[in-house]
């Protein structure tokens, strides 16, 4: 296995997978009226992502795949711990949204939760440990191909990207 494929399989699967999941049950989540054609009915926490559910599911869905390919992208061109927080930090933010679905739409949400946080845990755990190799201390990304500037460029504006999507304040 190549050191990106590692990369990829390692450190960008568990966040990809819980992020699908996320989205998955946030599209299930939405009531008769919404699916009835009233978007205006949407039921999401995420500014962004009910800004987006709230035109239409297919922009929701948009939105979604730009964020995967944020994330992914992110997680390729980072250095090695920045990568790996990364990795942990998207896996751990999907997993609470997940989470939060779980625990009020189903009848046994509160042990569907636990078991999530189990499997998510598991992910990461097989990603670093035996996909993307903890000892190695070498720099394997993409990022380390690409002249610094560059580099530095577009992870300044994927984070940028992920900031405004997610951390910067909406009226």
């Amino acid at each position: 296995m190549t050191p990106f494929s590692r990369r990829l399989c390692g450190l960008c699967l568990p966040p990809a997978a819980a992020a699908c999941l996320d989205a998955t049950l946030t599209l299930v989540g939405q009531s008769a009226e919404y699916w009835a054609g009233d978007y205006a009915s949407v039921n999401e926490i995420s500014p962004t992502f009910q800004h987006l559910l709230a035109y239409h599911p297919l922009a929701f869905l948009a939105g979604f795949l730009g964020w995967m390919f944020v994330f992914v992208a992110m997680i390729l061109l980072l250095p090695r711990t920045l990568a790996l927080a990364s990795s942990v930090a998207v896996t751990v933010g999907h997993t609470a949204g997940a989470a939060i679905w779980l625990l009020y739409r189903f009848h046994y949400g509160y042990q569907a939760c636990q078991a999530l946080f189990v499997l998510a845990a598991l992910a990461l755990a097989i990603g670093i440990d035996r996909v993307w190799p903890a000892e190695r201390k070498t720099d394997d990304s993409i990022g380390a191909r690409l002249p610094h500037a560059l580099r530095w460029l577009l992870i300044a504006v994927l984070s940028g990207i992920a900031v405004y999507l997610f951390l910067w304040p909406r009226p």
